[in-house]
C-alpha cells in the first residue's frame, strides 16, 4: 500500500524566546490558560492540519511528554505527601493529545506513545500502522516535545536537551493534489527540515 503526506504543519518557539507559546485564539481564555507549552503547540499544529483529516485519529509521540508538569507532581508528593486532581491530570503523557483533541473538537479518538528506539522512525511507524491495517484512511501524526526543566538536565542525556517544537503530517492511504509520496520522506527528522526549509524530500 502506497501512503502519502497529504499536508503538515510546524511550530516552534524563536531562539531568543524558548518559552513562548502559540497564541491559540480559536481556543477558549479558560481552557488556554490551563495549558503547558507542549499541549499548545501540539493543538496549534493539529488545528492547521485537521481541514485534511476532520475524522481522522491522532497519533502523539513525544520523548518527554509533560516533563515540566510531572516535576511539579514531584514536588507536591514529595513536599506536601499528597497530589492535587487537576495538576496530575495535566501532568500524565496523554494529556497533550487529549487536550488537542477536546480544544479541537475531534472524534477520531487518539494514541500516545513513548518511543523506545529512534523517534523519527518509530513515530512514522506508528502513525502507518492503523492505516496499513485498514483501520482507518488518514491519521493525523504529531511529534513534540519541549525542553526539558533544569532539575532533569544534570541526568539527562546530551540527545534529551531538545529544543522545543510541534511538528503534525496527515498520513494516508489516498493521494490528494500536492501529495508526497510518503516512501520520498520516510525519515520524520528530515520531514522537519522540510518544513523549516533546511531540506528538501526527493
Amino acid at each position: 500500500m502506497e501512503l502519502y503526506i497529504t499536508k503538515s504543519a510546524y511550530w516552534a518557539p524563536p531562539a531568543i524566546t524558548p518559552a513562548s507559546t502559540p497564541e491559540l485564539a480559536y481556543v477558549s481564555p479558560l481552557l488556554k490558560r490551563r495549558l503547558s507549552q507542549l499541549t499548545r503547540m501540539t493543538i496549534e499544529v493539529v488545528h492547521r492540519v485537521l481541514d485534511a483529516a476532520s475524522e481522522a485519529p491522532l497519533v502523539f509521540v513525544s520523548s518527554g511528554g509533560e516533563s515540566a508538569r510531572q516535576l511539579q507532581v514531584d514536588r507536591m508528593l514529595i513536599e506536601d505527601g499528597e497530589i492535587l486532581p487537576a495538576p496530575f491530570s495535566l501532568s500524565v503523557f496523554n494529556a497533550s493529545p487529549a487536550m488537542a483533541t477536546i480544544a479541537l473538537g475531534m472524534k477520531g479518538g487518539y494514541t500516545a506513545l513513548y518511543p523506545a528506539g529512534n523517534i523519527w522512525k518509530e513515530a512514522f511507524a506508528y502513525g502507518a500502522a492503523p492505516i496499513m491495517a485498514g483501520e482507518t484512511e488518514s491519521v493525523i501524526l504529531v511529534v513534540a516535545d519541549q525542553q526539558l526543566p533544569p532539575e532533569y538536565k544534570a541526568i539527562a542525556e546530551p540527545e534529551d536537551d531538545i529544543s522545543p517544537y510541534a511538528a503534525a503530517f496527515v498520513l494516508s492511504s489516498k493521494k490528494e493534489p500536492g501529495s508526497v509520496p510518503a516512501a520520498s520522506c520516510a525519515d520524520l527528522e528530515t520531514l522537519v527540515k522540510k518544513l523549516k526549509g533546511e531540506a528538501a524530500c526527493v
